[in-house]
């Protein structure tokens, strides 16, 4: 199969930001060495809303994801406003599925304000950006990085996030182009 099928498709969810789409779709080609395709948006699904937690079941909305992929090759990457969960935490970033290769990422907790601070969208974009090529190589099975300033690093809080490098540690590189070349 050509390199272009084993292409990068982002998809909007729900109401989505589309100039972070937009730019998070432009800088992960380079890093993934693949093509990137951005999809019209798609509704978050209703069935992944869970009442009681007042979040969406990050699980349910990869499933959805991963039923939109056009071929085995292609990565999906929903991108969504909305806080995630999983039943194990309060809240998730981001999260994947390397098998489905899926990923949903939140930009619920990204933003200032959700913490009571004034708004600032400099800082939206890096954490965004960061978290979507932790949840990549989640994708391509890296194994999570030990080193804290790697962007490959699982991030508990926030201040992981802006404190990791906006790229992987060569460790993970190395890792990465091994994937590269399968």
């Amino acid at each position: 199969m050509s390199i272009l099928r084993a292409k990068i498709v982002i998809v909007p969810l729900g109401e989505a930001d589309l100039t972070l789409v937009n730019k998070i779709a432009a800088a992960l080609g380079g890093v993934f060495n693949r093509g990137v395709d951005i999809l019209k948006g798609m509704r978050i699904p209703q069935e992944s809303f869970n009442e009681t937690r007042n979040q969406y079941y990050a699980r349910v909305i990869l499933s959805k994801l991963e039923r939109i992929k056009a071929n085995q090759r292609e990565t999906v990457v929903g991108i969504c406003e909305q806080d995630l969960y999983l039943p194990n935490k309060h809240f998730v970033y981001g999260y994947s599925d390397n098998l489905g290769s899926t990923a949903v990422i939140s930009l619920f907790h990204f933003r200032q304000e959700f913490y009571g601070l004034p708004e600032d969208d400099n800082k939206i974009y890096p954490r965004l950006y960061k978290e979507v090529i932790h949840q990549m190589a989640n994708v391509y099975s890296i194994p999570s990085c030990s080193n804290p300033i790697c962007v490959h690093f699982d991030s508990t809080e926030m201040m992981d996030i802006d404190n990791k490098n906006d790229r992987l540690c060569d460790i993970c590189m190395r890792n990465l182009q091994q994937v590269k070349t399968l």
